[in-house]
């Protein structure tokens, strides 16, 4: 039941191909829901609210069984204290077409059993929109743009719900396809873009998806939002505990856009840490981080960049290679399913990078520092013994390994491959050896 992973090119996607068929192995299908509820009576969202939660809840891919789960927990809690919580899910094949939901305390949208999904798509969106491609960026502009005209508030938080791959995107949709033939999801640029286009300031954006605490994806969206929450590793099928999450944020003394983004990465590890700290369902490895995005642009361009310039002057010396790349096998494995990925903890990185090579030592620090006020908070699970996945939370793409070096990071319009050297620095390392 592991969730939210992504490829990264080919060999990425079809790795993606394998995860899929092990996701679905044990979950069958439910039938076609075919008796829709629409114009379901409710009492509305909330007058003068402090925060609207809007969650991009795609599961129209082999989780859409977690998505359904999801909604329910957040069911438990719905919209109360002064928070609205509205949803747009899309399933792969147990609802036909996307839908809306205005969560309200003790709710119950959708019957598998007795083919039931009482929407409210009419109260908010004026009609059921159909089936819509969730890895298209105009369906997130749509989806920000409706729900904020429904539940106005003060404070906004976007909640993308899906598999993640970090970098490469997110929200991936099974029945919608690109013309190269692989599925549709959102960039990191798509994502930037569509709220952009919105013309809402998000005060947080979540990624309740796998890998997603990245520079390049804090970076890309520090113009969107000002706070980011996400997890440097997988997330498994689970997810979130969204009934957690909102008793977590209705105890918050200040529902500070801070407090609540620390409260949703504690929500989500309290859900795990049980069983003498060793995770739910088998689950050790979950970790989440609070990121501030108005503190990424001084590491992006006064720590990322001085270091990758650095280190591309040592990109072919034969006797500080064996440091660098020590230095990154030595960083916690984000793996899955025995695949390690292209991410480093860059904290770890630059730690261990600063005791081999004492010429970067004040350089690694000073990058360090920097990334210690991005990273406001971030917490793994635990064990008797300490941290389970000990972690700085934030990792950044990085290999040793031409074979896993994919030219897609140099066209994939993130801001940090064009304002920076590490790209130049990552192909130069990487294939300094390759004819």
């Amino acid at each position: 039941m592991r969730k939210r992973i992504s490829g990264i090119a080919v060999s990425m996607l079809m790795l993606i191909a394998a995860i899929s068929m092990a996701s679905m192995a044990g979950l069958a299908k439910p039938d076609l829901l075919n008796k829709s509820m629409t114009g379901r009576s409710i009492d509305g969202p909330i007058d003068g609210a402090e925060w609207t939660i809007m969650v991009y809840l795609d599961g129209d891919n082999n989780l859409q069984q977690d998505a359904l789960k999801d909604l329910a927990e957040m069911e438990v809690v719905g919209s109360v204290g002064g928070v609205n919580v509205i949803v747009m899910m899309d399933t792969y094949d147990a609802i036909e077409g996307t839908h809306w939901y205005f969560i309200e305390a003790g709710s119950d949208h959708v019957n598998v059993e007795e083919g039931i999904n009482a929407c409210e798509c009419e109260a908010i969106a004026g009609v059921c929109p159909g089936e819509l491609n969730m890895g298209d960026p105009a369906t997130l502009t749509y989806f920000l743009e409706t729900a904020v005209a429904y539940a106005p508030a003060d404070h906004y938080m976007l909640d993308l719900w899906d598999h993640g791959g970090g970098w490469w995107g997110v929200c991936y949709d099974d029945n919608s396809f690109l013309p190269s033939g692989s599925k549709d999801r959102l960039t990191m640029n798509e994502v930037a873009t569509a709220v952009e286009a919105a013309d809402v300031h998000l005060d947080i954006i979540g990624y309740d998806a796998c890998f997603m605490g990245m520079v390049e994806i804090a970076y890309e969206n520090r113009n969107i939002a000002d706070y980011m929450v996400a997890s440097i590793t997988t997330v498994p099928g689970f997810g979130w505990d969204y009934t957690g999450l909102l008793n977590s944020i209705q105890a918050l003394d200040e529902k500070t856009a801070e407090a609540v983004s620390i409260a949703t990465v504690d929500a989500y590890i309290t859900s795990y840490e049980i069983c003498a700290g060793n995770g739910i369902a088998g689950y050790p490895y979950v970790s989440a981080s609070a990121f501030d995005l108005s503190k990424v642009t001084d590491l992006v361009i006064n720590g990322i960049d001085p270091l990758a310039a650095a280190l591309l002057d040592l990109a072919d010396d034969y006797f500080l290679r064996g440091a660098i790349e020590s230095s990154e096998s030595q960083t916690p494995q984000l793996q899955f399913a025995g695949e390690q990925f292209p991410f480093v903890d860059i904290g770890w990185y630059v730690t261990l990078m600063a005791d081999k090579i004492p010429d970067l030592a004040a350089l690694c620090d000073e990058t360090f520092a920097l990334l210690d006020e991005v990273v406001i908070h971030v917490r793994s699970v635990t064990s008797v013994s300490g941290g389970v996945l000990d972690t700085y939370g934030i990792s950044i793409y990085f290999t040793c390994s031409w074979d896993k070096l994919y030219e897609n990071y140099l066209t994939s319009d993130l801001d940090l491959v064009d304002d920076t050297l590490w790209d130049e620095f990552l192909f130069e390392f990487s294939m300094v050896y390759v004819e």
